[in-house]
């Protein structure tokens, strides 16, 4: 009986990890262009699946009064992001938040490179002429505003947090003025 018991037990939190490690399971996702948000990331209203997403892939997760994430795993044509392409991140003004960020992630942690460098900020990235900014991911090294994407194969995805956001991005996610994301070349 206690094996039995075990056994249910394990099989329902192995689920339950698989579950909640699945993309679009956590309700209706909207957003801009590649760029996708889930009502609720970080609120105690949540239902359970999107808690546990939450739990597994975004520690700390703080509730849309403070900040609201927006994930990207494909470009703006819709095509997966791999290490294999090289992208451009660009936008004219800032979103009305008091401060973003974009940072790139593989398999849920930062990847590695000789940089450090794992993000750029609205305070620390250098601004185009007409004030807009142009961020590049890239394997290879490239001037300017470069986010380097490692050297290991595979796709990866990019989080934009938009800390103490206008209320506007939270009631329509779709209109949230996020960059661009543009496939420049792939090997």
């Amino acid at each position: 009986m206690l094996i039995a018991a075990l056994v249910a037990f394990s099989a329902g939190a192995t689920g339950a990890w698989v579950y909640a490690g699945t993309s679009g399971r956590m309700g209706v996702e909207s957003g801009p262009g590649a760029w996708r948000t889930s009502k609720g990331t970080g609120d105690a209203s949540a239902g359970l699946v999107q808690r546990a997403t939450v739990a597994r892939q975004g520690l700390w997760a703080l509730p849309q009064s403070e900040v609201i994430y927006f994930r990207a795993i494909t470009d703006d044509e819709g095509v997966a992001l791999s290490n294999r392409c090289t992208y451009e991140i660009a936008r004219q003004e800032d979103p009305p938040t008091r401060w973003w960020s974009v940072t790139l992630y593989r398999n849920l942690f930062w990847v590695d490179n000789d940089l450090d460098r794992y993000s750029w900020t609205s305070t620390n990235l250098i601004r185009e002429d007409d004030g807009g900014y142009r961020i590049i991911l890239s394997k290879d090294s490239q001037p300017g505003n470069w986010l380097p994407m490692g050297e290991e194969d595979g796709g990866f995805s990019l989080i934009f947090r938009n800390y103490q956001p206008d209320p506007s991005i939270a009631l329509d996610p779709k209109s949230a003025p996020l960059p661009a994301i543009r496939r420049v070349s792939c090997d």
